[in-house]
């Protein structure tokens, strides 16, 4: 999958002397690749995303900027990867977690602006997968291999 530029997301929280603490909420949606061949895979996946995070503001003295850097972790509301569903699963949470690290600049004591980069990750949501598979005695069936894709 690839990103798309439908995303956002939007985060609250406090800051104390250099630490801050917030939370954070997230929503993506991943477009398929034009290299992915098949007709089982969606042609896209959301992400709905909540997580708490912890920064640590490098402070300079009498410099406009401030370097940070942080961690969060959270969970995901994951859509299924396939185009049709296997056993009704059609979305399922899995843990979330990301790096951050960027500065920010004080527009005022109250208002900062902020430039960063995150590396953002899910893991544990598990999806059935179903193929046509042949019968020992001829014919078709169909196998259902569980949590076979992760997400």
């Amino acid at each position: 999958l690839k990103a798309s530029f439908i995303a956002g997301g939007g985060a609250f929280g406090y800051k104390m002397d250099d630490i801050r603490v917030d939370v954070e909420g997230l929503y993506s949606w991943l477009n398929k690749d034009a290299d992915v061949v098949g007709d089982t895979v969606a042609d896209n996946l959301t992400a709905i995303s909540g997580l708490v995070n912890v920064y640590y503001d490098v402070a300079i003295e009498d410099m406009p900027i401030t370097p940070y850097i942080g961690v969060g972790v959270g969970a995901a509301y994951i859509s299924t990867p396939l185009k049709t569903p296997i056993n009704d699963q059609k979305s399922k949470f899995g843990f979330a977690g990301q790096v951050k690290a960027g500065v920010s600049y004080n527009v005022t004591p109250e208002v900062k602006l902020y430039a960063g980069a995150r590396y953002f990750d899910s893991f544990g949501a598990h999806f059935d997968k179903s193929e046509e598979v042949d019968k020992a005695g001829g014919g078709k069936e169909t196998k259902v291999t569980k949590d076979a894709y992760k997400v």
